[in-house]
């Protein structure tokens, strides 16, 4: 433990727990983040709280579920007043700093009335990268005068307006460039400019750097030089038009969060009929930014291995600084991405494509050399499992373990849950659209899915395509879920929200 001076927390957006080298998936080339699970230990079933960006990272920052910080959806939440990892470390006495894309604080909330930095001193973020892109002269795309009034001049700064400049701005120059976003200015580059000059400065000191990076995350704009796989290197999908006869809810879901039911009904079909040749962006109703489930997955995986190249740069700059022996790494991502599965991409349910994580742990002096671990963890496990190696006190009522000091097993609970409209007002829809799922060794149970439960045999069926949860004969089982539900999670109400803005 005395060899541990340091921390530093990688984070991605949207990636898929398979899409890494180290699991063994030709579609991507990862030698930095291979590199770095030769020296760690890798979790194989590790799983987020909420399969959405600002509770799950609200929750593993804070080491609380989602709706323990009744914070449940992009658009709406609270103002959290829960201690990150960030307040604890800088009451420690660490040097600390954010630098990337943060997205812990709903749409709704005013940079005014929240605490921005979530415990960082240094805080580089969106309205840093609008900076950043001043600085490189990329103002062909902005308007300058609204950037300026909204960005830079005084409070109220609504979060989802920086945002959403910042991919305006991006989408434009991009589509305006054959698709190609040089790598001077993506949020890539900016978040690593930002660190590498913090810890130039900072690493004698012990620190805490939180390091995050925007991709595999759309829109999917890499720079030209970065390869990526073929069709034939594409993991193939199995799934069929009879597994989704089990899961009647699963196209209400969608529908819902398109806000369109029969265009989501005829693009599932499609989506079933698809070939490789068949242009999909044609059809009508169809909401997809690219034209098939295939080309979404060769530019995802393209930028999978552009993110690696940033996972590099920030492992070379600790050994250039000589930090690498005595810090800390976490590699992880706030949550998955469907990539096809079960006919669907993004995220937003609970099938394992969406709900678990890549995670690795590279502790000095202990866990130093590739290790698998197949035991479930959850992302909440790290506040705990972090604060320890620094000998930094937590709450006593935090729901996660100790990873490297606590005893536990294959048959541990898991839990993840969200609010499952999404880019409509929460308010419109109240409780009953707060799913919770719970997953033990067998099973894995989803509660209030629309209505309509659904229920997974993973010893059976470990891709999850048959629900038994609307057969009667699972109905005992699915009463003993939903009570291991109830004891761990809270039921979340619109009351709960604060609306504002």
């Amino acid at each position: 433990m005395d060899k541990i001076k340091n921390i530093v927390w990688i984070l991605t957006d949207s990636q898929h727990f398979e899409a890494a080298g180290y699991m063994n998936n030709k579609a991507v080339q990862t030698p930095n983040l291979d590199n770095l699970a030769e020296k760690s230990k890798t979790f194989t079933n590790a799983y987020c709280q909420a399969p959405i960006c600002v509770p799950s990272r609200e929750s593993f920052i804070t080491g609380r579920y989602p709706s323990d910080l009744g914070i449940l959806h992009n658009k709406h939440g609270h103002a959290s007043s829960a201690e990150t990892l960030g307040h604890k470390f800088q009451k420690a006495g660490f040097k600390t700093c954010f630098s990337g894309k943060s997205h812990f604080i709903a749409d709704n909330l005013l940079f005014s009335e929240h605490d921005m930095n979530r415990g960082f001193e240094r805080y580089a973020d969106w309205d840093d990268y609008l900076h950043y892109l001043r600085e490189k002269f990329f103002f062909s795309s902005f308007d300058k005068s609204k950037v300026h009034e909204k960005c830079y001049q005084g409070d109220p700064r609504n979060l989802e307006y920086i945002e959403g400049e910042v991919n305006r701005c991006i989408n434009m120059y991009a589509k305006e460039n054959s698709g190609i976003l040089e790598d001077e200015y993506t949020v890539e580059r900016c978040a690593y400019e930002r660190a590498s000059d913090w810890l130039d400065q900072n690493h004698e000191d012990p620190f805490f750097l939180f390091y995050s990076l925007y991709r595999p995350h759309a829109p999917l704009f890499v720079p030209e030089d970065v390869e990526g796989p073929s069709l034939d290197d594409l993991p193939k999908l199995d799934w069929s038009e009879q597994d989704l006869a089990s899961t009647p809810s699963l196209r209400q879901r969608i529908a819902f969060m398109n806000s369109n039911e029969d265009a989501y009904n005829a693009n599932l079909d499609l989506a079933i009929k698809y070939s490789e040749d068949q242009d999909l962006s044609k059809e009508p109703g169809r909401k997809k930014e690219i034209n098939s489930y295939n080309s979404f997955r060769l530019d995802y995986y393209r930028s999978v291995n552009y993110i690696d190249r940033y996972v590099g740069e920030i492992m070379d700059k600790l050994k250039a600084l000589s930090r690498d022996k005595d810090t800390m790494v976490v590699f992880t991502s706030d949550h998955g991405d469907m990539l096809g599965e079960h006919g669907l991409n993004l995220k937003m349910c609970f099938y394992d494509a969406s709900v678990k994580v890549p995670l690795l742990i590279h502790i000095p002096g202990q866990w130093e050399n590739s290790e698998l671990d197949d035991r479930p963890v959850m992302q909440l496990d790290l506040v705990p499992t972090i604060a320890k190696q620094f000998n930094i006190e937590t709450e006593n009522n935090l729901p996660g373990i100790d990873l490297v000091n606590d005893s536990y097993g294959h048959d541990r609970p898991i839990y993840s849950e969200m609010v499952s409209s999404f880019g409509a007002d929460v308010a419109q829809y109240g409780y009953e659209n707060h799913v919770r799922m719970v997953k033990t060794d067998k099973w894995k149970y989803f509660a209030k899915a629309f209505g309509s439960d659904e229920l997974y045999d993973l010893t059976q069926d470990p891709k999850e395509n048959n629900n038994l949860g609307q057969n009667l004969e699972y109905e005992s089982i699915c009463n003993k879920m939903k009570i291991l539900i109830d004891q761990n999670l809270g039921q979340f109400k619109v009351d709960d929200i604060k609306i504002v803005g």
